[in-house]
């Protein structure tokens, strides 16, 4: 019984290094088509260069708050808040305690 487990293990890996090694598994990378593959994605032009991220572009000079539609709102809604809400309770700056 043992014989058998080793003979079919030994059968099994030498098949599969036959069907590793065959040439029909291989890349094709000289055929017609995919040279013209290659061209075409050579003579492809790069496009746009990707903006920097990060908040600086979009952070006015010497402000932390952005120049945005977004920020802007925001903005003009905490410059309104007191007259929208006038028996708002003011927060209080919380602290590390001591």
């Amino acid at each position: 019984m043992f014989k058998h487990i080793i003979a079919t293990a030994a059968t099994l890996l030498v098949a599969t290094s036959v069907l590793a090694q065959s040439a029909e598994n291989q890349a094709i990378t000289d055929s017609k088509p995919q040279v013209r593959a290659q061209a075409k994605v050579a003579a492809k032009s790069q496009g746009k260069v990707a903006a920097p991220s990060g908040d600086t572009v979009k952070t006015a000079e010497g402000g932390a708050i952005g120049i945005d539609k977004a920020a802007v709102a925001g903005e003009r809604r905490h410059q309104t808040r007191d007259a929208r809400k006038p028996n708002r309770r003011k927060p209080v700056p919380a602290g590390t305690p001591d």
